[in-house]
């Protein structure tokens, strides 16, 4: 299907007859009428696992999740479905193969039961190319386990299971878009600045079609382009290769994962130079506060310490447990349409929309509403409801660091959520402790709820911050608590004497 140019600023632009580039948040649905040029589903570290053995799949890393989400994608008329990155888990050849097993029961024949092709457009992750520890779990004997890591011969593994030709880079072409992706395929992963592949550039300056500047293209790898999405301090950048290619190029869509963090976080979307944007995950949602709460002694105090020569000590003083991560599954569906890109979001086990869509005016070089700096500037900060109270209590609690968990006397406060603005999504709680004598300490505090829909019942739960008392002043203690969102902006403090 060949877009001109005509086409693709003219269709369906009567909607935003109140002006287009103001619009880039909108209720479920509200721009995603008529049938868009072009739409697909967007996964990223889907984490299909084998238990030991080989022989059926680890349970808590099963293809479930994944089916729900490819029938979803089925069943809203995807063209194609993305996948970033981390298909397998162990970097297994059996793991690839449960994956395009479920990818087959759903698209038999890559077709959707209506007989409409449906292209497939993934590519490997750090879990895929640089797992030879964690497949020791599956396969104790090393010849075994050679015999069965991607890694070994990625190009007789892909050709097998998903039957096309492997190669580190490759284009695909659905109605008319490119989607131009670049595979890990480079050493293992260091979280900083990823080295995940060789010859993005090379390959970029090897494609013989020019890009359209009056269509969108999507670009798709693993990591984060470096400085785009989820702040400069998200753990899981590349080494800045795609940014320095990709912002000569202004109508680039770029599509990344490997952090884990949540669809919620507003920073999941950036535009600067070209479009970035974060996908998700299927298994595992982080509740990291990367970049919101900084310089705390051993970081969040349900999160673990960030290694260092200290953390052993750091972890053993800790008195609250680590949130579920594995309670909450996102993916997207993205729609094309001729003056917009509309990215729907959705927590995939419980079946619910995460949040509103968002909706990118086209062409995307004449506006960026997804730009940081202007959003930071005019984002509102959160507020507790007007009768809102602490309530902090001295009890026992279990200590978690070390083999031996000690029990501990620790100060418990109860945090009332959800906060009265919901609009202002509060992502971390900022816990000040301060003695009579007026020093003070600060602790944070993950929102684990900062990867769910307003309307889950377990936002009426209220937050619990748990520090041991041998951490603080016996006595005389004052706590305040101020809720913090992903830009950084704080509510006015609760405070409680003891």
């Amino acid at each position: 299907m060949n877009l001109t140019r005509r086409l693709f600023i003219g269709g369906l632009a009567s909607m935003f007859a109140c002006g287009p580039r103001r619009i880039f948040a909108a209720a479920p649905g509200a721009f995603t009428g008529g049938k868009p040029a072009l739409a697909f589903g967007l996964l990223s570290d889907v984490h299909v696992a084998l238990a030991k053995g080989g022989k059926a799949l680890n349970p808590t890393y099963n293809t479930e999740t994944l089916v729900k989400a490819f029938t979803w994608f089925r069943d809203n008329g995807a063209d194609a479905v993305v996948i970033a990155g981390d298909l397998a888990h162990c970097g297994l050849a059996g793991e690839l193969k449960a994956r395009a097993d479920a990818w087959f029961q759903v698209f038999p024949g890559d077709k959707a039961p209506d007989g409409r092709p449906v292209e497939r457009v993934f590519v490997f992750g750090n879990h895929d190319w640089s797992s030879p520890g964690r497949a020791k779990a599956v396969f104790p004997d090393e010849a075994e386990r050679n015999r069965n890591l991607l890694v070994a011969d990625p190009k007789k593994w892909w050709s097998e299971i998903f039957h096309e030709e492997w190669t580190p880079f490759f284009e695909k072409q659905v109605n008319g878009f490119r989607f131009e992706c670049a595979h890990w395929c480079n050493g293992g992963c260091n979280g900083k600045s990823e080295h995940f592949t060789k010859g993005l550039k090379e390959y970029y300056d090897s494609l013989k079609e020019k890009f359209d500047p009056s269509l969108p293209f999507f670009h798709v790898q693993h990591p984060h382009p470096r400085g785009t999405v989820h702040g400069k301090a998200v753990w899981g950048q590349d080494d800045g290769i795609s940014t320095q290619i990709l912002s000569t190029h202004p109508n680039a869509i770029a599509f990344s994962g490997h952090s884990h963090t949540s669809l919620i976080d507003e920073r999941s979307i950036w535009q600067g130079a070209f479009t970035s944007v974060g996908c998700g995950t299927l298994r595992d949602v982080s509740v990291g506060t990367t970049g919101i709460l900084s310089g705390l002694e051993g970081g969040c105090e349900n999160a673990r310490t960030p290694k260092s020569k200290d953390s052993a000590v750091l972890d053993a003083q800790k008195a609250m447990t680590i949130p579920d991560r594995m309670n909450c599954r996102q993916g997207q569906f993205v729609r094309v349409y001729a003056d917009r890109v509309v990215f729907s979001r959705r927590e995939f086990v419980t079946d619910a929309t995460l949040c509103d869509d968002l909706v990118m005016p086209l062409p995307a070089a004449e506006s960026r509403p997804f730009a940081f700096e202007s959003r930071a500037a005019k984002a509102a900060a959160p507020s507790f409801a007007a009768d809102a109270k602490l309530e902090v209590r001295k009890t026992k609690g279990k200590l978690r660091g070390g083999k031996g968990k000690k029990t501990a006397e620790v100060w418990e406060i109860v945090i009332p959520t959800p906060v009265a603005d919901k609009a202002a999504r509060v992502s971390a709680y900022e816990i000040t402790a301060t003695g009579p004598d007026g020093t003070s300490k600060v602790f944070g505090l993950m929102d684990p709820m900062h990867r769910f829909p307003l309307e889950d019942p377990r936002f009426a739960k209220p937050n619990l911050f748990r520090v041991a008392c041998s951490r603080l002043p016996a006595e005389g203690l004052t706590f305040s608590v101020r809720a913090v969102t992903c830009w950084g902006k704080k509510s006015a403090p609760l405070v409680a004497k003891v």
